[in-house]
């Protein structure tokens, strides 16, 4: 059986998708409402309390909680619900200086695997997200899960490597769609109607995956990120991603509208 913790957008849409193939899944969340809705889509065990856990009968855990803190605390109840051994994927984005602290200090026998993941969560439910993988070498039965998760694997080195790697990607795409919503908010300013060079930019030089997707992509993940990656180096180069950032987004929604085809 596979321990889901965290049964949001991406744990919630691993859950299920494992369900979907076949396998046992038991999801964990203290929403209660999150995991009646979880339990009757996946026909699966749920609750928010871990002394209900099988233990004997888990082969993996994954931790898809949003910050630091409280992968600390996950671990921390885990070890005090059970002394086996525990297979870990911990997907949750960490500052690299976080993953480097947090990871090496899960208790001894435990498999801790840094796992983030790029995709959303339509990626996760599809079992074709990327994973950033580092930790002790994937064992047979590790590599078929992750195969069923993930649609592809880059393995790192060492603990701290996934999230740099994450976030310098999610900042990459933080800036294409700073860009794209400044572009159109500066062209409605000087009468282009902002859906009209949407239009353009779709089928020329500007068109990026985030641009084309600028009204529903999670820019608050990705802002969450950038702020990590800051935290991690001090500064970012190019153009920065300041406070800006979220009231242009905004706007270039507004300007595009609810309706826009975006596709």
């Amino acid at each position: 059986m596979h321990l889901v913790i965290g049964l949001g957008p991406i744990g919630g849409n691993i859950g299920a998708h494992l369900a979907e193939l076949g396998r046992k899944v038991y999801g964990y969340d203290f929403n209660q409402e999150r995991l009646r809705e979880w339990s009757e889509e996946t026909a699966s065990p749920a609750g928010s309390d871990l002394a209900a856990v099988d233990w004997p009968s888990i082969d993996s855990v994954h931790v898809a909680v949003r910050l630091a803190d409280q992968v600390s605390s996950v671990f921390e109840a885990l070890a005090a619900h059970t002394a086996q051994p525990l297979t870990v994927f911990v997907h949750t984005t960490l500052a690299p200086a976080d993953a480097r602290k947090i990871l090496p200090s899960a208790p001894a026998g435990w498999r801790v695997f840094e796992a983030p993941v790029s995709g959303g969560p339509q990626g996760a439910r599809h079992g074709s997200m990327t994973v950033f993988l580092a930790g002790p070498a994937p064992t047979d039965a590790e590599n078929a899960l992750l195969e069923d998760i993930s649609g592809r694997v880059f393995q790192m080195e060492s603990y701290g490597q996934p999230a740099l790697v994450k976030l310098l990607n999610n900042a990459l795409a933080t800036y294409n769609l700073a860009a794209t919503a400044r572009m159109l908010n500066l062209a409605a300013e000087h009468g282009v109607p902002a859906k009209d060079l949407f239009e353009v930019i779709g089928v020329s030089t500007g068109q990026s995956w985030m641009g084309d997707n600028l009204i529903d992509v999670q820019y608050d993940l990705l802002l969450k990120d950038v702020g990590l990656l800051r935290s991690e180096l001090g500064s970012l180069p190019a153009a920065d991603l300041d406070d800006d950032v979220e009231p242009a987004i905004l706007q270039a929604r507004a300007l595009l509208g609810s309706d826009s085809d975006h596709e």
